[in-house]
């Protein structure tokens, strides 16, 4: 009797599971279910989805977690600061095509300034589902807590480029990349009412 009660558990769980797979339904990562909301990232028109359950990391952490003065500027993290979406604000612009070109130079920098990255030899040129052009790569790194999956986009918007980096452990990456693509998917950027 116990194996069935444990297959009807497990029947349930993963048809709860089916229904929470967008981020308007909310996703699950391991146990947890992550929901998300829309959030203006500080000082910027840009928005787009990130989990509600995380939050902006505090200086103590970030002052720790990212040394360098070229920390990222806003970071929002998971409660135990394993899993997080970071951002900068670059103040250019670009032409069509050029996310390619300073997504390679990133991969160039990443790679002079730490030989032990493995960074996969490509670069993924798509565009937001509001039309913003964006390249992202992905790398595997070493942070304090030890060996993190990174994803790093550049997004190209109507005055500046969003810089953004996505970090997680290795053991819940499979389940974090469709969620890390339809979270920076969404971002668009609104003036005057209108949305980019």
């Amino acid at each position: 009797m116990d194996y069935y009660d444990e297959q009807i558990l497990q029947s349930r769980q993963e048809e709860e599971r089916q229904k929470h797979t967008t981020l308007e339904t909310g996703i699950y990562v391991e146990d947890d279910l992550i929901t998300f909301q829309k959030v203006t990232l500080p000082d910027t028109r840009i928005q787009m989805f990130l989990p509600e359950q995380f939050i902006p990391m505090p200086d103590s952490v970030k002052e720790v977690k990212y040394p360098s003065l070229n920390a990222p500027d806003f970071i929002v993290t998971s409660l135990d600061s394993t899993v997080n979406f970071c951002f900068n604000i670059l103040p250019e612009t670009l032409e069509e095509g050029d996310t390619k070109t300073m997504s390679s130079q990133f991969q160039n920098a990443l790679h002079n300034v730490n030989p032990s990255i493995r960074i996969k030899e490509r670069v993924n040129n798509t565009a937001t589902a509001k039309g913003n052009e964006m390249s992202w790569f992905d790398f595997k790194g070493y942070a304090l807590d030890g060996q993190t999956y990174n994803r790093m986009y550049i997004i190209r918007m109507r005055k500046n480029v969003l810089h953004g980096i996505f970090n997680c452990p290795p053991r819940v990456k499979e389940e974090w990349e469709s969620i890390v693509e339809q979270c920076f998917n969404s971002v668009e950027e609104t003036w005057g009412g209108i949305l980019h």
